[in-house]
C-alpha cells in the first residue's frame, strides 16, 4: 500500500502535513544524536531485511496503546495492506536489550533515496527516546551506503507530537514547499 497525505485530522482539528527530507551528504551526527547514542549504549541494533516476527507485532501492539491517534491494526497491515507481498526494498532496524526486542523501525531503500516508514518501541523504554534514535541510525546507515536523501516523513505545525522530526539532521534538512513546488531549507527563511 502506498499513500501520502497533505492534511491530517486529530480530534476535530485538521492540520497540514509538512514533508521533510535530509540531504545525507550534508548530514553529520549532531549533539542530539550523540546524547541519544550515549543513552542507548546498553542496547544493540541490527539492520536486516523485512522479516516480521510475533515479537515485532507485540512491540507494535504495546506501542499503539500509548499513542493518541489511531494506528494500523498490525505491523503486517501497515507494511503490506491487503497484499501478500511487499513490493518495496524494505529493511528493519531492530533494537535489543540483551535478547529482548525493545524497538523496531522500517525503511524503504530506492536507487538514491530512502524513506522512513515507522519506528515503534516498548513504552517501558520511552525515556531512552528509541524512536528518534532509530531514525538517526537509519540515516547513518543510508549515508554510509551512499544514498543521497533520507525522507523521515512529515511534521505537523500546531501538533507537537511530530515536532521531533523537524530537528533531525539540522543543517541538512529540507521541507517541500507546495506553492513553489520545490524543496527548501528548513526552517524556512522569515518573510520580508
Amino acid at each position: 500500500m502506498l499513500f501520502t497525505t497533505d492534511v491530517l485530522s486529530f480530534g476535530e482539528i485538521q492540520y497540514q502535513a509538512i514533508w521533510l527530507r535530509v540531504r545525507l551528504h550534508d548530514f553529520e551526527t549532531d549533539k542530539t544524536y550523540r546524547t541519544l547514542a550515549k543513552k542507548n549504549m546498553p542496547f544493540r541494533t541490527e539492520i536486516t531485511g523485512l522479516f516480521l516476527t510475533p515479537e515485532h507485532e507485540k512491540i507494535f501492539a504495546n506501542y499503539k496503546k500509548h499513542v493518541p491517534f489511531e494506528a494500523a491494526f498490525s505491523l503486517r497491515s501497515l507494511l503490506y495492506g491487503d497484499e501478500s507481498e511487499n513490493v518495496f526494498n524494505t529493511h528493519l532496524i531492530n533494537m535489543y536489550d540483551g535478547d529482548t526486542l525493545i524497538a523496531t523501525g522500517a525503511f524503504d531503500l530506492g536507487n538514491e533515496s530512502a524513506a522512513g516508514i515507522f519506528s515503534v518501541y516498548d513504552p517501558a523504554y520511552k525515556r531512552f527516546s528509541p524512536g528518534k534514535y532509530l531514525i538517526y541510525e537509519k540515516m547513518k546507515f543510508c549515508k554510509k551506503e551512499g544514498f543521497v536523501y533520507f525522507y523521515p516523513g512529515y511534521y505537523v505545525p500546531g501538533y507537537a507530537r511530530f515536532d521531533y522530526k523537524k530537528d533531525i539532521g539540522k543543517g541538512a534538512i529540507e521541507y517541500f514547499d507546495r506553492e513553489k513546488n520545490e524543496w527548501l531549507p528548513h526552517p524556512p527563511a522569515p518573510s520580508p
